[in-house]
């Protein structure tokens, strides 16, 4: 947290950095309830992989993202 808050200093708290930051904040709370409801839900192993799989693909499709922007950098 410490490289994002000196990022806030040099760039300023109100901008995209700080607006991405707060959605990853939410982003984590609602990837947590869903864990919380689905395993109320999903009882077979079967379909945890499947769950398992689909956090998996978004989980990567924010990593691929990171890695094509920041080629760009």
């Amino acid at each position: 947290m410490k490289k994002t808050e000196a990022l806030f200093k040099r760039l300023g708290e109100n901008n995209n950095l700080s607006a991405f930051q707060k959605s990853m904040d939410v982003s984590v709370q609602l990837m947590q309830n869903a864990f919380f409801d689905i395993k109320k839900k999903e009882g077979t192993e079967e379909g945890k992989r499947e769950v398992k799989e689909a956090f998996e693909f978004q989980i990567a499709y924010l990593v691929a993202n990171y890695n094509r922007f920041f080629s760009l950098l």
